[in-house]
């Protein structure tokens, strides 16, 4: 996917949000990152001072386990509480934008399995939603991975854990595509977008996506877009299956209109290796990531593209909080020309305009549309000097000498003067 020059930033104008960003800089000081707090995990029923039940409490320097693939039955509570602030939350401190927005009046479109409102970190932000499979709600979560994708997006503070959603403020909307064995069937991801949309999402959430896509699909794509609605998709996270070979890339990621989003380690490496046509667009956090099990307070890994994406939409529901003038293409590119750039400064196959920057996709005052060169800084002629007048020349040398024996025959005065005075002689 072509993209033009990345442009530049500026941070002038704007006294709305000068303002803004001066309270979020004051709010810095005072605004402490996402810890612990000693009093443990809020529990249902707990009373204040009792013990904590042994289910919530985690283990010694225990890590949350893995979100655990189930045949028969659901995906339950974690044992674990993810205690300190994973790696995703520290590298795009939510928080610091919280002064500015927290999502307020967002409405954000989770299309894949579903979302439990019994989950803990998720109380009072789950609406019902569509099943498009076997029609009714979509607010309960077999498989969990809906679940995990909505808490990166929206999961409120929690005492007792680090972990926290991007845009707690934000409503989701819960949009299943999976039948009973978690299979995507042919259709339903059409069918999810058109149930987003139709139910006024501001920000729709793809977690999956397919190499053959269809015209209806293409078509529901496209009435989101004309909706006014932020399409943010995950690239494919499929690995090829043999050397030499290159996995054919997701849509609707692919699409020129929707923000296609690839995962990066903490080394700073990508996870995938997207090929150019996979159009990636910004790259985020998805290793060492936790978030929300389908019930209780618990917490499990996750990890993938899918969870990249949803740092990107959380992202994308705070911009629109925050930006309200701003149209579906705007915080796209918003998102896009605010990210780290990788190094030349512009957008690379498989890494696109670079790492998600959270606090200046929200904070940045004004985005200037000059574009950057392309290219290393050019060189500079300058004019070659006039030709000089003989008669001037000799003329400058003589008045230059003049000035030189007049300052030598001072000093030769002064010298010759101090040395009398100290009787001395030739």
């Amino acid at each position: 996917m072509s993209r033009p020059a990345l442009p530049s930033r500026r941070r002038l104008g704007g006294a709305r949000r000068l303002a803004g960003a001066a309270v979020a800089l004051a709010a810095l000081a005072t605004v402490a990152p996402v810890e612990p707090a000693q009093a443990g995990p809020t529990v249902p029923g707990l009373v204040p001072g009792e013990r904590l039940p042994a289910r919530y409490a985690p283990a010694p320097n225990s890590e949350p386990p893995p979100l655990p693939s189930v045949k028969d039955g659901c995906v339950g509570e974690s044992p674990t509480v993810a205690v300190g602030p994973p790696w995703p939350v520290r590298r795009t401190a939510p928080q610091a934008v919280w002064p500015l927005t927290r999502g307020e009046g967002v409405l954000v479109a989770v299309v894949d399995t579903g979302v439990s409102a019994a989950a803990g970190g998720l109380s009072g932000a789950v609406r019902r939603g569509a099943d498009v499979v076997r029609q009714g709600p979509a607010d309960q979560d077999c498989v969990g991975r809906g679940t995990a994708l909505a808490g990166i997006v929206a999961a409120r503070p929690v005492t007792g854990s680090g972990f926290v959603g991007v845009a707690p403020a934000a409503q989701v909307l819960p949009v299943r595509i999976v039948d009973g064995q978690g299979r995507l069937g042919p259709g339903a991801l059409t069918d999810g977008i058109r149930a987003a949309t139709e139910a006024g999402a501001d920000v729709i959430l793809l977690g999956v996506g397919t190499a053959e896509p269809d015209a209806a699909l293409r078509a529901a794509v496209t009435a989101a877009v004309k909706r006014d609605i932020v399409l943010v998709a995950a690239v494919s996270d499929v690995k090829p299956s043999g050397t030499g070979q290159r996995t054919a890339p997701w849509y609707p990621a692919s699409d020129d209109n929707v923000l296609a989003v690839g995962g990066v380690g903490s080394d700073g490496a990508p996870t995938e290796v997207s090929p150019p046509e996979a159009g990636v667009d910004v790259l985020a956090p998805c290793s060492g990531a936790v978030s929300v099990a389908p019930r209780g307070n618990g917490h499990y890994s996750v990890g993938g593209p899918a969870v990249a994406a949803a740092y990107v939409a959380g992202a994308a529901a705070l911009v629109r909080a925050y930006h309200p003038e701003l149209s579906q293409a705007e915080v796209r590119h918003r998102l896009e020309l605010t990210a780290e750039h990788p190094l030349g400064g512009q957008p690379q196959p498989g890494v696109g305009y670079g790492t998600l920057d959270l606090y200046e996709a929200v904070a940045a005052l004004e985005i200037g549309e000059e574009p950057l060169p392309a290219g290393g800084p050019a060189m500079i002629t300058l004019p070659e000097p006039p030709p000089s007048d003989p008669a001037k020349a000799v003329a400058a040398a003589t008045a230059a000498a003049m000035v030189a024996i007049a300052a030598a025959a001072y000093v030769s005065a002064q010298i010759v003067k101090r040395g009398r005075r100290r009787r001395w002689r030739p």
